[in-house]
């Protein structure tokens, strides 16, 4: 299965989880649902709970000009969580 990682960035924050997996959507569990406390200062438990039910919204796009890099965007709290998933190993 091929490695995956994923940079996420919220509010100035930036967080960074990998994860093997069959492909790179559906798996929220790696950047949404463990991401340690210490992990995106501005996300409060509250937010925290909200991403973990909200993660799996919207879909991936691939981002132009490259090869098996994808992002996303949430809005969480008011401002954006954005998601970049990149294949880092085949």
């Amino acid at each position: 299965m091929p490695l995956f990682t994923y940079i996420v960035g919220y509010r100035g924050d930036t967080h960074v989880a990998q994860g093997s997996h069959s492909n790179f959507t559906g798996f929220a569990m790696t950047w949404a649902s463990a991401l340690p406390a210490t992990a995106l200062q501005s996300l409060t438990p509250v937010l925290r709970k909200e991403l973990a039910r909200r993660a799996c919204e919207g879909t991936f796009e691939k981002v132009a000009g490259t090869t098996h890099v994808w992002t996303k965007s949430i809005e969480i709290g008011g401002s954006r969580l954005t998601v970049h998933a990149v294949q880092t190993e085949r």
